[in-house]
């Protein structure tokens, strides 16, 4: 994937999801251009936990973000600690996001779907297929207390 359509894509998907994210209170670090990467923070109001997300966009559009949950007071990246624990499949026990929109889904990363093709993944992501609906579909688990069951795990020193 060209690194100019990668980075003019992801300036505007950014862009968009922010000024949509200011309404809830979603803050967005700034952009780094050299690392291909960005985080997200969201804050449940069912508990008030903090979830920090990084988003690298390598080869984005052509592959999903890669999206990694961290806990920064801990230091943890990647773990159960870091991730919300939901109702449904969407939040993997693996410490993975259990979609299409997530790079970390596919053989090679997590490797929960052997049968997903990356090559085309929006045709399979359903509504999530920028980053504003990617969003948009993890904030609306973490704020509805019936899909919603706080973090998977305690972090380390709590």
């Amino acid at each position: 994937m060209n690194a100019l359509v990668t980075k003019a894509t992801v300036a505007q998907e950014y862009l968009e999801a922010s000024e949509y994210g200011a309404l809830y209170g979603w803050q967005f670090s700034p952009i780094n251009e050299s690392g291909l990467l960005f985080t997200v923070l969201l804050v449940s109001p069912v508990d008030q936990e903090r979830y920090e997300l990084e988003f690298r966009f390598d080869d984005y559009p052509e592959k999903p973000y890669l999206i990694e949950f961290l806990h920064s007071p801990s230091g943890q990246r990647g773990t159960q600690a870091c991730y919300p624990k939901g109702a449904d499949h969407f939040f993997h026990p693996n410490a993975a996001i259990c979609h299409p929109c997530s790079r970390k889904a596919y053989v090679g990363y997590a490797g929960l779907h052997g049968d997903w093709n990356m090559a085309g993944w929006q045709k399979i992501a359903g509504g999530m297929t920028n980053l504003r609906f990617i969003l948009d579909g993890i904030y609306s688990r973490i704020i509805d207390k019936t899909l919603y069951h706080g973090r998977m795990a305690k972090p380390l020193g709590q």
